[in-house]
């Protein structure tokens, strides 16, 4: 028979009550008859209370210790997570500082420019660096959520910097109009992207702009990347096939898993370095800017860097389990033949 406390509580309760009634005396059919007048939905609701209060107390008393315990476990894991993809995070960390001392350096030869310079291109300087901002945000996240072996979690976190590059693209390809339109829509409650109503592209458009709209006008956009983007928003929804085919989980799919976990995190880890690659060069060529031009390039160029380390760990500890796990997810192969598009 399962376990089942409570129930098992509930049955010894009800058995010391009817030993104590034949002990006074009664008969079991007396019995019987006043036990078919207790109302057990009620007991049982008062017991359910009653345990679950005592429950909390305990649990409340012993909780720094059982978490300390689970700390300990969670080091052990970041230990081993680290010996597998540690060259891999030193990249993707070293992508983040770089690119922050890039962008340092354009604010101030953009601050030293003639006004009338940066007038030209004001709206598109201010909404770019807001998107640049941040999907560097977004970057670093991304890197803390697989260095912590949430590779779910990490690639859904993608699917947004995916969104930027897109918007990014867009908006590099258009008029100061449509900038200007993008920044004034922050203020607004459209849920939608009608601000892209600016663009030629979408004169006379009736009905609400779209994201995939947007999409089809970016070059950025081809057909490798927007499979990768549908993978990502089966991660993030609710779908069954995010749900049963998780990236982080082990091809057993008998074991259900549920925390960190050290395997998938490669497919975030690139991705994200693509296009965090991808939005700085948007950001950078917005002015005419020698120095920008070679940054953008490295940059794009350290994106074989982070891929290099991530995919040497994957193969040297996981090759058997990728291979198997490469087409689980609505038959989408996971490929990693991805381009920066600089």
């Amino acid at each position: 028979m399962p376990e089942d406390k409570f129930t098992d509580l509930m049955l010894r309760t009800l058995d010391d009550h009817i030993e104590a009634k034949r002990a006074e005396g009664l008969s079991d059919t007396a019995i019987l008859e006043r036990i078919n007048k207790i109302d057990f939905t009620e007991i049982f609701s008062k017991m359910a209370e009653t345990v679950a209060i005592n429950t909390v107390e305990t649990l409340e008393k012993t909780m720094y210790e059982r978490v300390l315990e689970e700390r300990a476990q969670t080091a052990e894991f970041m230990a081993r997570h680290e010996q597998i993809w540690g060259k891999g995070f030193v990249a993707s960390e070293a992508m983040y500082i770089m690119v922050l001392e890039t962008v340092d350096m354009y604010r101030q030869y953009v601050d030293d420019l003639p006004a009338e310079t940066i007038e030209e291109k004001q709206y598109h300087l201010a909404a770019l660096r807001q998107i640049h901002a941040r999907a560097c945000q977004q970057f670093l996240e991304i890197t803390y959520l697989i260095k912590a072996g949430f590779a779910d979690g990490a690639f859904a976190r993608w699917r947004s910097m995916y969104e930027l590059s897109v918007v990014a693209d867009f908006l590099i390809n258009n008029d100061e109009s449509v900038a200007l339109a993008f920044i004034e829509s922050a203020d607004s409650d459209d849920s939608w992207h009608n601000w892209a109503k600016a663009a030629p592209y979408f004169a006379g458009h009736k009905g609400n702009i779209t994201f995939n709209d947007i999409q089809n006008k970016c070059d950025l956009s081809t057909d490798v990347w927007r499979k990768q983007y549908k993978l990502a928003n089966k991660v993030v929804h609710a779908s069954p096939q995010g749900t049963f085919n998780r990236l982080g989980a082990f091809v057993d799919t008998s074991v259900l898993q549920a925390g960190h976990s050290d395997y998938g995190v490669s497919l975030a880890a690139e991705h994200s370095a693509i296009s965090l690659a991808v939005i700085t060069a948007s950001f950078l060529t917005i002015l005419p800017y020698g120095d920008g031009t070679v940054h953008a390039s490295t940059i794009g160029k350290w994106v074989d860097i982070v891929r290099k380390y991530y995919y040497e760990a994957e193969d040297r500890c996981f090759s058997e389990k990728n291979e198997m796990h490469a087409t689980k997810i609505d038959g989408t192969v996971i490929s990693t033949d991805l381009q920066t598009t600089i």
